[in-house]
């Protein structure tokens, strides 16, 4: 019975060091590879942590591909999969975060930037009571606030949530 509770504790945390693992190298993944390593790593975690990442290295993949149609086809199943998920889980602070980031960086010409007001909107007003980490919530802040779009009042906004936090 211990062996059992003991191999349940390490498949969770397992789980859990997957998508904590991927979240400390979100957004600076450089390459095809590191994409496809974490698509893998993911695979087994059905998580909706989980899920939104993979789909996010699809995104990925679409920006370090060069031939344009399997960009568009990676782009495609990227936006698929991260768009049921938050049709599926509205109020989830981290998946919104990370369409707030892929929206605001998309090419004007992919149509993908609706969401970007309701996301911001959503993590600003949600982040402080969600369930996540503080040092992570300081870390969708700060990225945030990298965006290059950013207006004044969004980035005081930011701001402020990020002296709350702390």
């Amino acid at each position: 019975m211990k062996l059992v509770v003991l191999l349940m504790f390490i498949a969770v945390g397992n789980s859990i060091s997957e998508v904590e693992e991927v979240r400390n190298t979100f957004p600076e993944i450089t390459s095809i590879e590191q994409a496809n390593y974490f698509i893998e790593l993911l695979e087994e975690n059905e998580t909706v942590e989980a899920k939104s990442y993979t789909a996010v290295m699809f995104f990925m993949k679409s920006k370090l591909v060069k031939f344009p149609l399997t960009k568009y086809k990676y782009f495609k199943k990227g936006k698929k999969q991260l768009d049921s998920l938050i049709n599926n889980n509205k109020s989830n602070v981290e998946i919104r975060y990370l369409r707030f980031l892929l929206q605001s960086k998309m090419p004007e010409f992919l149509g993908y930037h609706k969401n970007i007001e309701d996301d911001y909107l959503l993590i600003i007003n949600g982040i402080e009571s969600s369930n996540l980490k503080s040092d992570f919530k300081i870390k969708i802040l700060n990225n945030m606030l990298l965006v290059s779009n950013l207006s004044v009042e969004r980035s005081k906004k930011i701001k402020q949530k990020l002296i709350k936090i702390h």
